[in-house]
């Protein structure tokens, strides 16, 4: 099967010095659905086997960097020459502490040496290092970029004539949320207009470096047609150029380019949740048929890069067997070694993804255990040694989330007071100061929000937004200019007593509009992503203002209200909205629609995520045990067995009397206790276990332990919503059950 793009399907590229015009064009015949030309053979790229050498990463860049990296234009020999290529060396391994240290040597010691194309190598690649580390050194890159750029030359466009200056200020203003002023830079750079049709916008510019910049911003952005239909043009154009006479070194960078290009376009069909799309893509990459045999698909192809996005959309996927086999694999173990074999650490991020896997499998001793060699540290050590920081702070980080989501509260609080310099029994307020590492600081403030540390979780996000604690109102609910740090903060008011309108306030700033503005204002998608989804959940949660919620999230789905059955139960494209739409219109009633949604969305979007949801929406109904043979045991799926035996109990002791639903209730418990041998911290399987025993006459002073118990593994339970439609029929078996045991 062929996958290449024609020749005719590529528009003819704009060279650097033409601008695009923004007047009506003809529609573009290149078809989007089309798929993508596949490099045979990618030269350029790294061996999987022998990756760089990142185990001895100081700190975890917050996003990729660009592939692009600075060289100089012209090749001196010099000392000052050779100490800026090894400074760059540090920067192309990861090492943005080292690299920065060495460009802040250069320049405090030869500024006054060095000639003009030197300092501007310098500072670039210093501000390249500090993009990638804490917030006030993202803020320092971009201060220094933007003083170098008002004391130099601009051309007629507005770009400034330091090469490189623009695409990196632009990667800066991304990594500090500023996508506007970024997206508005690039296209400048790329000779376009802001304000020009869909045709100019995606029309590759010529520069490789700004194209594949400005693809990954509009992801981010969740533009996601504006930067599938670009990439495709671009691969289009590369295809083209590639069929023409060109030197071996031309071919080997374009093949580069065809290889970054396409695993860009892998990346966003996930994003996209076109997920067959983007394996079929990966294993076309890797040389293998989507039907070939288990070994075959899981042996790892000789890019590494391939194989990690290929676990992802598996993981996606729920194809969870031939993820960790492909891991596995990459990392010279087989399945059925044994436990200490399994957790031998071997590269660094392969690890982790491993982790990752083991996470969602709920083999979760296996992920701890392989965190802990990780870290240099025996399973089996005092808890000192066990939460003494390693000096990798995304092991660290990432052990201390694993620790949280295994219910090991106390352990990850002092793994990550120690990561930030903290000690336990310090004051609140030396507590609750930012540490300098953000990561670090909001891991901890979502800890603490799980432990129902309220109060600290809020000073320490104030903190970071550079609020302080006993201002008034309309301060705490003005953005901060991160939406991490104020969706975590949105989150936190949501659950606090007297405070959600606090977070509606601060989601409304976030998407510029007013409180007081019209129901259709309001209701307007910002275009900001996550921030439509948050507020669509809040007034979801507000029984006066459901019809909002529901009115945002199809307008975010491109839906009418009045539209027919058939239109509004469509897939929009976007996972995400479909699943919260799909979960109100349950929420409020509308199972049929929410179910005709849910199943349409499986079909399309082929994730465990969709499927788990349609198996809930069948909890309790018929059909459920045929539909659960399709899934893989897990702590989840088994939760979810016992939940559905457990209604069926309820209606049974409603219609029939308590001695009607004994088998059921017997079942139910059965289920529970599997999914708790499995995963004993789940609050949810513990929970539901006192829901059982309660049903099955149980003392109170066990059944109320185990409430209890759940509680203290996730202590926001105590704040989750009660009202679900289910709860009402479970009250109704139980006071029938309860008015039984009276008579006795």
């Amino acid at each position: 099967m062929s996958h290449g793009l024609t020749s005719s399907s590529a528009k003819a590229h704009a060279s650097s010095d033409h601008t695009v015009a923004t007047t009506s064009k003809p529609k573009s015949k290149l078809n989007p659905e089309a798929p993508a030309f596949i490099p045979r053979t990618q030269g350029a790229q790294q061996h999987w086997n022998s990756p760089p050498n990142i185990r001895d990463r100081q700190v975890t860049a917050s996003q990729e960097p660009s592939t692009q990296t600075f060289q100089p234009s012209e090749k001196h020999h010099d000392a000052y020459s050779d100490m800026i290529d090894d400074a760059y060396k540090e920067l192309r391994k990861h090492k943005f502490t080292t690299a920065e240290k060495a460009f802040r040597t250069l320049f405090k010691n030869c500024e006054e040496t060095l000639n003009q194309r030197q300092r501007h190598s310098v500072l670039i690649g210093l501000a390249r290092s500090l993009k990638e580390q804490t917030r006030e050194k993202q803020l320092e890159a971009c201060s220094l970029l933007e003083a170098l750029r008002s004391n130099e030359t601009f051309s007629q466009s507005g770009v400034s004539t330091v090469p490189y200056l623009e695409l990196t200020l632009s990667q800066c203003e991304q990594t500090l949320g500023r996508y506007l002023k970024a997206e508005t830079r690039l296209l400048i750079l790329s000779n376009k207009k802001p304000n020009a049709n869909e045709w100019a916008l995606c029309q590759p510019s010529g520069n490789y470096s700004v194209d594949i910049a400005l693809a990954r911003l509009w992801e981010i952005m969740n533009k996601h047609k504006l930067a599938e239909t670009l990439l495709l043009k671009i691969l289009a154009e590369l295809t083209q150029k590639l069929q023409s006479r060109l030197s071996a070194r031309t071919v080997d960078k374009f093949r580069k380019y065809l290889h970054d290009t396409n695993m860009t376009l892998a990346l966003l069909w996930q994003r996209m949740d076109k997920h067959q799309r983007s394996e079929n893509l990966l294993l076309e990459m890797s040389g293998k048929h989507p039907n070939a045999s288990e070994d075959i698909l899981c042996w790892p192809c000789e890019y590494q890069d391939i194989n990690l996005t290929l676990v992802r959309i598996w993981e996606a996927m729920g194809k969870y067997k031939l993820a960790e086999k492909l891991l596995l694999n990459m990392s010279g173990k087989r399945a059925d070694a044994n436990e200490d074999r399994l957790c031998q650490p071997t590269e660094h991020d392969i690890d982790l993804v491993l982790v990752r896997l083991w996470q969602l499998m709920d083999k979760n001793k296996l992920a701890e255990k392989l965190l802990l060699k990780m870290a240099g540290k025996d399973p089996e050590a005092s808890e000192e040694v066990l939460c003494s920081p390693c000096e990798h702070d995304d092991i660290n980080l990432t052990l201390g989330r694993h620790w949280e989501a295994m219910g090991k509260y106390k352990l990850a609080e002092k793994l990550l007071l120690n990561v930030s310099g903290k000690h336990p029994d310090a004051s609140e307020k030396h507590l609750c100061k930012i540490s300098g590492k953000y990561l670090v600081d909001l891991a901890l403030a979502i800890l603490w929000r799980v432990m129902g540390k309220i109060a600290w979780s809020e000073k320490l996000l104030l903190n970071m937004s550079g609020k302080h604690p006993d201002a008034n109102a309309e301060v705490l609910c003005r953005t901060s200019g991160d939406h991490k740090i104020d969706l975590a903060l949105v989150r936190l008011w949501e659950m606090t007593d007297g405070k959600r309108e606090w977070a509606e306030r601060l989601l409304l700033n976030m998407s510029n509009k007013h409180p007081d503005a019209t129901e259709e204002a309001l209701c307007k998608p910002s275009g900001k992503y996550e921030v439509d989804l948050a507020l669509a959940r809040l007034w979801e949660q507000i029984d006066s203002k459901h019809e909002w919620a529901e009115r945002l999230l199809l307008n975010m789905s491109d839906k009418c209200p009045d539209a027919s059955e058939e239109d509004l139960c469509k897939p929009s494209g976007h996972h995400e909205i479909d699943l919260t739409l799909a979960r109100f219109w349950d929420a409020v009633g509308k199972h049929q629609r929410a179910k005709r949604l849910i199943k349409r969305c499986c079909e399309l979007y082929h994730s465990m995520e969709c499927e788990l949801l349609l198996l809930n929406f069948h909890v309790g109904q018929a059909g459920f045990m045929e539909m659960i043979t399709r899934y893989p045991k897990n702590a989840d799926t088994l939760l979810t067995t016992s939940i559905h035996y457990f209604r069926l109990a309820c209606t049974q002791i409603i219609e029939g009397g308590p001695e009607s639903g004994k088998d059921n209730l017997k079942t139910a418990l059965e289920f529970v206790e599997s999914a708790l041998e499995m995963c004993p911290t789940i609050a949810g399987a513990v929970s539901q276990k006192a829901h059982c025993l309660r049903m099955m006459g149980a003392s109170e002073q066990v059944w109320k332990a185990l409430f209890a118990r759940a509680l203290s593994l996730e202590p926001s339970r105590e704040h989750k919503d009660k009202t679900d439609h289910w709860r009402s029929a479970e009250a109704a078996a139980f006071r029938k059950v309860r008015d039984r045991a009276e008579l006795k």
